[in-house]
């Protein structure tokens, strides 16, 4: 671990030294991706629910943000994040013991953000949040929902024995969709569909589709209360999250293995339903372009289908 700027303050130091140690005891990340570099952050502001920090003075450009709106702005996109997901879970994200708000930082990552450890702050990239505006909504979205997982026992009580990506990544690409209706990578829409060998175990965020089949938010009436049974079932399980999808599956759907199989129809062909005025969350999903990808899709589908037929 290496501080490009070894002037921070006592907070945030300590904060850096917990969050080095954590990354490298948990090994989600290489210890060479875990070399972050925070700098100290002369700004702050504070909503209800986030302490946002940021500078615009390091001598490494990537780290500033030099327009101070880009932070109220965001300030603004977490806050919505917080008020959709709470009154959909009935349960606030995870705020570390002797916290009362959510820490936010910007600096220059490796990657979009992170929100990793549970006691740790949610990271943002300051160059790219400068440069990709359209990022800005989802991103904050899926890093907090990061944190609604640990507030349901994710790490903070329990550590499942082996990478489950396509459930922690894939739920949080949900999460995008339904604040915003919109994603950071058309990947996480279009992959499982362009190609349908790819396994959802193995998925990771790329499982979206998966998770809006599974809220039924393909057909003409989303049930996204399923997502909160599936959380409280988890938590019962602790964290065994298969087991937990299975029973709600079986419980919402029927059989599991016809659920499934069902799904993998869906990627091939007809994966919406024709969607009715009340499920607008999901019939535009939008790209980081603004590109539509439901529309993108089902033309795909439609395509891929006539092919087919043509070639019998």
């Amino acid at each position: 671990m290496h501080f490009r700027n070894l002037n921070l303050t006592a907070p945030v130091y300590f904060l850096t030294l917990i969050c080095a140690c954590c990354f490298f005891l948990s090994g989600e990340i290489p210890v060479a991706e875990a070399q972050c570099c925070i700098p100290s952050f002369e700004n702050q502001i504070e909503t209800e629910h986030f302490v946002l920090s940021w500078t615009n003075a390091s001598s490494h450009e990537a780290d500033n943000i030099n327009d101070p709106q880009v932070v109220k702005e965001t300030a603004g996109y977490l806050e919505t994040a917080w008020e959709k997901l709470s009154r959909l879970f009935g349960r606030a994200p995870y705020v570390p013991p002797g916290s009362s708000k959510v820490a936010v930082i910007f600096h220059d990552l490796d990657c979009y953000a992170y929100a990793d450890p549970p006691e740790g702050p949610i990271e943002l990239n300051s160059r790219v949040w400068m440069k990709m505006p359209s990022i800005r909504q989802s991103t904050s979205a899926h890093e907090l929902f990061h944190k609604l997982q640990y507030a349901y026992g994710y790490k903070t009580r329990w550590r499942p024995g082996e990478p489950i990506l396509w459930f922690t990544e894939g739920t949080a690409a949900w999460a995008e969709v339904f604040v915003w209706g919109r994603v950071t990578r058309d990947c996480k829409m279009e992959n499982m569909f362009t190609n349908t060998g790819i396994d959802l175990f193995d998925a990771e965020d790329m499982a979206l589709p998966f998770w809006i089949f599974f809220v039924s938010g393909n057909s003409v009436a989303p049930r996204d209360q399923l997502m909160v049974e599936l959380f409280e079932r988890c938590e019962e399980k602790k964290w065994d999250v298969k087991k937990a999808l299975f029973d709600v599956i079986r419980d919402a759907y029927g059989s599991a293995d016809s659920f499934f199989f069902r799904f993998a129809l869906a990627r091939r062909s007809c994966f919406w339903r024709d969607p009715g005025a009340q499920s607008t969350i999901y019939t535009q999903i939008l790209g980081p372009g603004n590109k539509d990808l439901v529309a993108e899709i089902k033309e795909y589908q439609r395509l891929r289908t006539s092919a087919a037929g043509a070639l019998n």
